[in-house]
Formats: C-alpha cells, structure tokens, sequence
C-alpha cells in the first residue's frame, strides 16, 4: 500500500504520515524511494491513533509502539512496563477530571450569578431627586420652571410636567426629564444593544479602561465632593455606568443624551447597581438642557468626535452656557493620522462630518483657546484593530486609531457664548 491509500485509510494526510515516520511512530519498508506500507504498519497506526485519543504524548506512544515490537509484549517485563505507562496515564486523566468538574461547577456558578444580574428588578424606582430642583430651568429664557401634576415617592419625583411662562414644555416620565431633542441626523440612531461596546476588541477596551481610570484620577483632583457633574451624549459611551462605584458618592451627576430610550436603558442598569447616587436623568438635544446657565462644575467629555460626526464643532460648543469660570473638564479625543485612509471612509460613511473632526492639532488650538488652562494633554495609546463594524465602522484595520486624554480648567465664557 502506498502513502496515499495509506493516508485516506484513516482520514489523515501524507504529511502527517511522514511526520510520524520522521518521528520513528511508523517504520514502512522504501523502495525505490517510495514508502510501501505492510499490515504491521496498519496496527502501529492503529495503535498510534488509539493512544493518541486517550491523550498520550508522542513521546510516550514512541516508547508504547517500542515495547511492542521488543517482544510483542510477550515478555513479562515489557508488559509490566506497558501496563506502568497506561496506569500512569489513567492516575492523570483522573486527576484531570476532577480538575475539570471543579471548573465546570464554577463555570455553573458564575452563569447563575451572572445571568442573575438581569432577572431581577432594581431594589428602588430612582426619580428626580428634590435636590436638583434649583438647577433647573428654561432652556429657552432661563425662567425657574414649574412643576404640576407630580408624582413624589420620598425625595424623587416619578412622574410630572415642567413648564414655562413662554410655552417650554417637559415631561417627567419614570424618573426621566424628556425635553427637545433638537435635529436629529438620518445617519444618527440610538445604540440599545450596546454595539459600539460590544464590538470592540480587546486591545480596545483596553484602552478604554486605562482612560476610565485615567479620567477617575484626574476627576478626584476635581474635588468633587457637593459638586454638579454633567456626563452629555451618553449613545456611544457612558464613563458614570461603568464607573460609578468608584467615583464621589456626594456629588450631583446629570447624566443626558437627546435619545429617550438611551437615557432610560442606563437608568435602568445605574437602577439595579442600588449605588445611591444622586443622580438627573434628561433626555434632551445638548443645546436644549433645562439647566440653569453656569451650573455646571465638572464636565466629563468623551463625545466631541461623535458629536462632530453630526455638527461642526464640539460637543463642549452647545453647552457652553452650562459652564462657568471654574468648571473643569476632563475628556479624550480619538484621531487619525490626517491623510489616513479611514479619514476618508469616514468622510465617505458619514457625508455630514466636520472637516476638523479627528484632527488633533486643531482640538489642541481650541482647549488651548477655550480653557484657561489645559492642565494635561497626553496621548493614552492607539491600537490597530478597533473591533468589528459597530464599533469604529470608518477605521482601516492596520492603521492606528489614537486616544488623546485632557485635563483642563476655567472656562473662557467671553470666547465660547455660541455654538461653532
């Protein structure tokens, strides 16, 4: 028989064949320069693939296949020895088993644990807290807003209607303050599911995770202990869900996004963490927040590219009236290499992208002319796979994708009252 018939005889190919021949597992007879496979070949492979689905190394199939040709195991001494390899072999596999069942019973564990994170209810139904009522206003002439038809359990205000004297109106709806969403691009959608998470890759999260943790040590410096800390555009990220735990249980976050069904999916999961936090939840266009102008202290911006996919400018620019000369900010910038390919499948993708977004210099000229001072500037990383379509769909595998971190403070109102 030759190596062919041989190789499809048990379903492996020729190279295999000559590996274990090289390996001396197979000893065929040669003639004339080519392999001639005998019926004691047919049982050494036999036996090779029998000891090789119960796990042995080759080299131990090398010693097996010789103690049988020694004597065919007709000796008392191979045979004892052949005996020894294969109780060697069980006393692992054993130990191995109960290895694996100890993990298999984690593995259980963690999935009832894990899969019990979103069976259950949140321990209490959050509102808007009383305590922010004083920051509320008219986006449109800053008059105090009134309140009518509540709903109060304890502290938080369920569900209700705000008003103003020149014909705003808002709804409190579960807790939720929905307001104007303002133009809303067709290329613009909310992210339910998660996607832009979901599809990162792991270098990308990566990153990610050393900017949170970045973010959290430059929000400390903050002091943010009684302040008002605004986290907009939450569709693509949300740095107060994933880090809640770890930031200032005495400060007064508002968290917004102008897509209602996003706004409520994070306020369902911040729900369920039962943190405690004060927390305001709206879900209103950035230029249409129902905020007293200058409230703001801290501002946490990691949307300036995603909202300049839509808009010429910044996210900062629509909110600019919120700040106020001590407001800090801290946030990240992603950016290309400017004549990138993924400039251009960015441009292609999304027809409505400003022509500054991802340009680093020029973010850089307008922290340097919109803040007093910009504290920290630095380059986190870059990674060359951002994850699958959902993620970064414009990014060109192979090309870098980079994140820049910023620290500034003091905002230069005089320079910035309008949306660029």
């Amino acid at each position: 028989m030759k190596i062919g018939q041989f190789s499809e005889q048990f379903h492996v190919t020729p190279e295999t064949v000559r590996f274990y021949i090289n390996k001396g597992l197979l000893i065929p007879m040669a003639r004339h320069g080519r392999y001639v496979f005998s019926n004691q070949d047919m049982e050494d492979m036999e036996t090779l693939l029998k000891l090789k689905a119960m796990r042995f190394s080759l080299s131990d199939i090398h010693r097996m296949l010789s103690l049988k040709r020694l004597s065919n195991l007709d000796s008392a001494e191979e045979l004892h020895d052949y005996v020894n390899i294969l109780k060697k072999q069980k006393k692992l596999l054993t130990r191995e088993k109960k290895q694996l069942e100890e993990i298999i019973s984690d593995l259980n564990h963690e999935i009832t644990h894990v899969a019990g994170k979103h069976t259950g209810k949140a321990n209490r139904l959050t509102g808007v807290p009383l305590s922010f009522l004083p920051y509320l206003a008219c986006p449109h002439c800053q008059n105090r807003l009134s309140i009518s038809n509540c709903q109060i359990e304890g502290d938080q205000i369920l569900h209700g209607m705000l008003s103003c004297a020149c014909g705003y109106q808002a709804q409190i709806q579960n807790g939720i303050i929905i307001g104007q969403p303002g133009e809303i691009s067709i290329f613009d959608g909310p992210d339910i599911e998660r996607n832009c998470y979901r599809m990162m890759s792991p270098d990308l999260i990566t990153l990610m995770q050393k900017n949170y943790l970045w973010m959290l040590e430059r929000l400390e410096k903050c002091q943010p202990k009684g302040k008002l800390i605004l986290e907009d555009h939450i569709n693509d990220y949300c740095i107060c869900h994933a880090n809640f735990e770890f930031m200032e249980k005495d400060a007064y976050y508002i968290l917004t996004d102008k897509f209602p069904e996003i706004v409520a999916m994070y306020k369902s999961l911040i729900d369920k963490m039962d943190l405690q936090r004060n927390v305001l939840y709206i879900a209103a266009g950035s230029h249409l927040l129902p905020l007293r102008e200058r409230c703001i202290d801290i501002y946490i911006d990691m949307a300036c590219n995603e909202y300049a996919i839509f808009h010429h400018g910044y996210s900062a620019d629509p909110l600019a009236r919120y700040f106020h000369e001590a407001t800090c900010a801290v946030g990240a910038f992603w950016h290309f290499d400017l004549k990138s390919a993924s400039m251009a499948e960015l441009r292609r993708q999304y027809p409505e992208n400003w022509e500054k977004n991802f340009d680093l210099y020029y973010f850089h000229q307008y922290l340097q002319q919109h803040w007093n001072r910009l504290i920290d500037f630095n380059e986190l990383g870059s990674v060359t796979n951002s994850g699958e379509e959902d993620s970064f769909s414009y990014h060109i595998p192979g090309e870098k994708l980079y994140l820049t971190t910023y620290f500034a403070q003091g905002f230069q109102r005089q320079q910035n009252n309008k949306t660029r």
